[in-house]
This record gives structure tokens, C-alpha cells and sequence, in this order.
């Protein structure tokens, strides 16, 4: 039986953990499948921006090409193309027949086997900037990705701080209300000395129990707050192994006047970053637009052999080099692209300054709130004080018989209720700092 003991205490060690803020938060950064997917549009971002440079580089092709025919214009072409071509094929064996005399040779030759093999070369050399401006556009676009990722960061920060302050809250009312138990144990105690001594009836007695089955009730909805918690602390972090949370997580925030912090958050905020950057790229797509309106310059070099059969003897060699110039004269839809585009980039100016205005209400609205709960934590922790007071006051007016049972677990109830609202305040108070931190983009680890 002991070994058995052993063995359950040993298991049960080793798949539970006690973790404190940073543990778990490194473990949800770590793990999160959101986050991983952020980090590959980041490697999606680099790779578009290795796939528009290597424009620049052109393109450069090994091809090879096989064809049996009767076709008479393909025939002729490759004989001219493998300089093989003589006057017969033109006809000219039928020189003294009338003018119109279909030629034989030309229009019925035999059938031919023609292999054409091939280097090529194609290079755009000017389209307008519009490559280097898609560049542009790309590396705004990977800044854009790497604020996708750090907003994650901060959301999931975030989520962990509530669950694990909340874990800690449960807690430690779950510390408390073990303790009110044992005060209420007492209480039940002295119903049953007194009833047996005939000083109190058994009303007494049975309110006595009532109440302790309140608190037993509480205790479990504590316990389900905390396992909650809990759980979702695994969820987060992907570690099925936490059990217990440490000391609670403090986050500490200067107070400065609205407009300090209403600066700072413009400067570091995730959001507004991302939407400069939206803006700058609306800008670069009217640039886009605009490159149609220059001539685009490109060139095709090409070496091959022609031949009936793989060869590639100097005979049969050939090059071909292309420059060339293509203007668009008139196209009704370039002024309407441009247009178009000056309106996006006008509605991301128009975007951007609604964000500016919705962080601005933000921290309005979370320093409100902020102030509020530590009124409201201060408020509380006076009213648990006086409340505890006025519990073991009560409690010696019962004992000497000075009040009802029914007095004494009134003054019970409300000593817990407001006990109950002392940690429901003081997890709210964690929880406004937090929003505010969130705001201002500070590190959750620090």
C-alpha cells in the first residue's frame, strides 16, 4: 500500500508544475500556432521581395524542340533556317512549264523532321520604375507582417495576463474562504454548545449550518473560477502540465498626464505603425498606375542550332538579339487607374487618422478606468477592514448572548460579500493597468 502511495505521489508530481508569469508567457510566444503563422508571412514578405528583384535579372531559358511535318510553309522555313534550302525547293525543276504551274517541290515536299535547340535570354531593361516600386511596396509590406506578429505578441500577452492574474485571484480567494470555514465551523460549534446548555434554540443551530453550506457552495465556484483558469493557461501556453500559478503579475505604469501618454502611444502603437506604413503603399500604387504612362523597354537575345537531327555544328548555328520599345499612345483606362488609386491612398489617410482618434479615446477611456478601479480597490479594502470589524464585534455580542444567530451570520454574509468584492477589485485593478500597458505597447515581460 505504501509503494503504491509512493508511486501515485511520484506520477502525480511529475505531471504537475507550479509556473509564475514569465514561464508561461515564454511558453505561449513559443508555442502559439498563431504566432507561428505570422512568422511565416514575414518569410512569405522576404521571398516577394527576392521575387521582384530578381526581375531585374531577366530570365534565362534552355529549349528544345522536336517536330515531324508536311506542313509545306514549315518545311521550307526550316530548310531555309538549317541553310539546307536550294532552288529545287523553290520549284525551279519546273522553270519551263506555264506561269501557272503549281510547283510540286514547294507545295507537296516530303515530310520533315526538324529539331530547333536554343538559348534565350529576356530582360525587361525599363517599365516605367514599376519593379523598383513594387520592390517598395513588398518591404512595406514585410514591415506591415512584422506588426501583424508583435500585435499577436501584445494580444496574446495580454490573454495570459488575465488568465494567470485571475488564477492567482482565485486563489487566493479560495485561501479565504478556507479560512471563513474554519470561522464558521466555530460559529456552528458555539450554536451546538449553546443549544445543549438550553441558551439557544435549534433554529439557531440550523442557521448555523445554512451558512456553512453557502460558504462550502462558494468555495467550489472558487475552486471552478480557478480550474478555469487554469486551463485556459493551458490552452495558451500548449503545456498540459500546470497546475498552480505563483505571485501575481505587476505591471507598473507611470502616471502621466493624458497627453504624454497620449503621444507616446501614437509613437509606438502597433496599429498606427501599420497604418502609416498602408498609407505609404497606397501612395506607391498611384506610382504604379502612373508607370503606364511611360514607355516600357525590353530585349530578347537568342542562340541556337536548327537542324533535322541534334546538331550542333557551326553550320547550323544562328543568334538573334531584340531591342524593343513599346508605347502605349492612348489607353482610356490609365487616368481611370490613376484615379482609382489616388482614392485608396485618400481613404488610408482618412483610416489612418480614425486610428489616431480611436488609440486617443483609448487611453482616455483606460486611464478613466485605471483611476477608477484603484478608487474603487481603496474603497473596498476600507470597507473589508471595517467589515471584519464589525464581524468579531458582532461575534462577542453573540457569544454573551447580546444578539440572534440571525444578527451575527447578517454580519457574517456581509463581511464575505465584501470580501468577495475586495478580489473582484483587485483583479480589476490588475486588468485596467494592463489595457493600458497593452495600449502603449510595453513588454509584459518586464
Amino acid at each position: 500500500m505504501h509503494k503504491f502511495l509512493l508511486y501515485f505521489f511520484i506520477v502525480s508530481f511529475a505531471y504537475s508544475q507550479t509556473v509564475n508569469f514569465d514561464e508561461v508567457l515564454n511558453d505561449t510566444l513559443n508555442d502559439n500556432n498563431d504566432l507561428k503563422n505570422s512568422k511565416l508571412n514575414i518569410n512569405l514578405s522576404s521571398l516577394n521581395i527576392k521575387e521582384v528583384n530578381s526581375f531585374n535579372y531577366g530570365k534565362l531559358n534552355l529549349q528544345s524542340e522536336v517536330n515531324k511535318t508536311n506542313h509545306s510553309g514549315y518545311i521550307f522555313n526550316s530548310k531555309l533556317s538549317s541553310r539546307e534550302a536550294t532552288f529545287k525547293d523553290f520549284g525551279f525543276a519546273q522553270m519551263g512549264e506555264p506561269i501557272d504551274t503549281e510547283p510540286k517541290d514547294l507545295n507537296y515536299p516530303d515530310s520533315r523532321t526538324n529539331v530547333n535547340t536554343k538559348l534565350t535570354y529576356d530582360i525587361a531593361l525599363f517599365t516605367g520604375f514599376k519593379i523598383s516600386t513594387q520592390k517598395d511596396i513588398m518591404k512595406l509590406e514585410k514591415k506591415i507582417n512584422k506588426l501583424k506578429y508583435d500585435m499577436n505578441k501584445t494580444e496574446l500577452s495580454f490573454e495570459v495576463f488575465k488568465a494567470y492574474n485571475g488564477a492567482v485571484i482565485a486563489k487566493k480567494y479560495i485561501k479565504a474562504l478556507k479560512q471563513t470555514l474554519i470561522s464558521v465551523d466555530n460559529i456552528v460549534k458555539s450554536a451546538l454548545i449553546f443549544y445543549k446548555e438550553g441558551l439557544t434554540t435549534s433554529i439557531d443551530v440550523k442557521q448555523a449550518k445554512a451558512h456553512k453550506f453557502e460558504v462550502l457552495s462558494n468555495l467550489q465556484n472558487a475552486k471552478n473560477r480557478f480550474n478555469f483558469a487554469i486551463s485556459y493557461l493551458r490552452f495558451l501556453s500548449s503545456n498540459d502540465k500546470i497546475t498552480d500559478v505563483n505571485s501575481p503579475k505587476k505591471i507598473d505604469i507611470k502616471l502621466y498626464n493624458k497627453k504624454e501618454l497620449i503621444s507616446q502611444a501614437l509613437k509606438t502603437k502597433d496599429s498606427i505603425k501599420a497604418s502609416k506604413l498602408y498609407k505609404k503603399i497606397m501612395k506607391k500604387n498611384i506610382d504604379i498606375s502612373k508607370s503606364n504612362y511611360y514607355p516600357t523597354i525590353y530585349s530578347h537575345l537568342e542562340y541556337g542550332y536548327n537542324d533535322n537531327r541534334f546538331n550542333f555544328s557551326d553550320d547550323k548555328d544562328y543568334y538573334n538579339a531584340l531591342i524593343g520599345v513599346k508605347y502605349t499612345l492612348f489607353d482610356g483606362t490609365r487616368n481611370i487607374k490613376v484615379q482609382k488609386d489616388k482614392i485608396k491612398y485618400l481613404k488610408a489617410k482618412i483610416n489612418h487618422k480614425k486610428q489616431e482618434d480611436y488609440v486617443k479615446m483609448q487611453i482616455n477611456n483606460a486611464l478613466d478606468s485605471l483611476e477608477t478601479k484603484i478608487a474603487i480597490l481603496s474603497a473596498k479594502q476600507s470597507s473589508l477592514d471595517l467589515t471584519a470589524k464589525v464581524f468579531e464585534q458582532a461575534n462577542k455580542m453573540y457569544k454573551n448572548h447580546l444578539i440572534s444567530m440571525t444578527d451575527l451570520l447578517k454580519q457574517k454574509s456581509n463581511y464575505e460579500n465584501v470580501q468577495a468584492q475586495f478580489f473582484d477589485a483587485k483583479y480589476q485593478k490588475y486588468i485596467a493597468k494592463a489595457k493600458v500597458a497593452k495600449i502603449l505597447n510595453l513588454d509584459f515581460l518586464n
